[in-house]
């Protein structure tokens, strides 16, 4: 199974809940943190830090792979600042039981300060409040108390925490380009609910009017992302549960995928040459498929697609 198809639900799933509403903004104050055990080195107080110190406030758990992995390296940037006033603080919303035994193997791996939440008070302050689903996840707390950063902390907090401290860090830039990602998280999740409602209708046993203006406005509003207009056209193709398929608009969909990948991905062009198949466009679909070999580097994936290539030519030979 290609990457690029994984499935309409789980897509769906993915849109959602990366569209949280969020309260909180870049350049707000920080919170202070409600920690009922620190677990590793002194307590801190964000407010005794205001003019003097750089925090980072990391969220983790022990059952995360991602946050074992980014470990080692929280500890060699905590190392590497510290002379700098930067403090790192790792919290987890589990109980002091389970972080103390892990913290202690980890032993100097984990070399920072760790605690453990009260009642999930800082976790949501700032988490929730920033509308952040995964870990780990690191906010960068500037001298003035203010956040100026979130993010992973595997990718870009070595560069931003210099820049803070050298005074070089655009807090409005930042904050500009997270406002454009939420706008656009918040776009596709209403073209997610559209989409849910599509195939709602698409289901149902009489065919609906209003599916082909929300296949309009899905087209227009999802159009860019390749990921999601490839899983809406094979969902219209092939979902046995479809009783009414828009072929015209499952190929428009294709297309568009077809096009932002520059028709490299072979799971997209498999889409598309069944696409063109069901759309009578028989040659044209035996084409695309032959690329869609010649390019898939997937065991698995080559063999449905050399039974769909196989399909395509027996429909041919049936017309000559």
């Amino acid at each position: 199974m290609n990457r690029m198809r994984i499935g309409f639900l789980a897509l769906l799933a993915g849109v959602v809940v990366g569209g949280v509403v969020q309260a909180g903004e870049i350049g707000d104050q920080a919170a202070p943190l409600n920690i009922k055990t620190w677990v590793k080195g002194k307590p801190v107080d964000l407010a005794d830090g205001k003019g003097k110190k750089i925090y980072v406030v990391e969220f983790w758990a022990t059952w995360c792979p991602p946050c074992r992995t980014s470990i080692p390296h929280l500890t060699e940037m905590q190392t590497k600042f510290k002379d700098k006033g930067v403090v790192f603080i790792g919290v987890s919303d589990e109980p002091a039981e389970k972080v103390r035994p892990f913290v202690e193997n980890m032993g100097d791996k984990m070399a920072y300060v760790v605690a453990c939440d009260d009642g999930r008070k800082t976790t949501d302050a700032y988490m929730k409040a920033f509308g952040q689903q995964g870990i780990p996840t690191a906010f960068i707390v500037d001298k003035s108390g203010q956040i100026v950063w979130v993010g992973h902390p595997m990718f870009g907090l070595d560069e931003t925490i210099q820049k803070v401290i050298d005074g070089n860090w655009d807090v409005a830039e930042f904050k500009k380009q997270q406002d454009e990602e939420m706008a656009a998280q918040r776009k596709m999740m209403a073209v997610a609910m559209k989409l849910e409602e599509y195939f709602e209708l698409a289901k149902m046993p009489k065919k609906s009017k209003k599916m082909k203006k929300l296949a309009t406005s899905i087209l227009k509003d999802g159009g860019k992302n390749p990921m999601l207009m490839n899983e809406f056209s094979w969902t219209i193709l092939t979902d046995e549960n479809v009783k009414h398929r828009d072929i015209a608009t499952a190929v428009k969909a294709a297309k568009l995928a077809y096009d932002a990948t520059n028709g490299s991905e072979p799971a997209v062009i498999d889409t598309y040459a069944r696409a063109l198949f069901m759309d009578g466009k028989v040659e044209e679909a035996i084409a695309e498929q032959k690329r869609a070999i010649e390019l898939c580097k997937d065991a698995r994936m080559l063999e449905g697609l050399k039974k769909a290539l196989k399909e395509y030519e027996d429909q041919a030979a049936k017309k000559a």
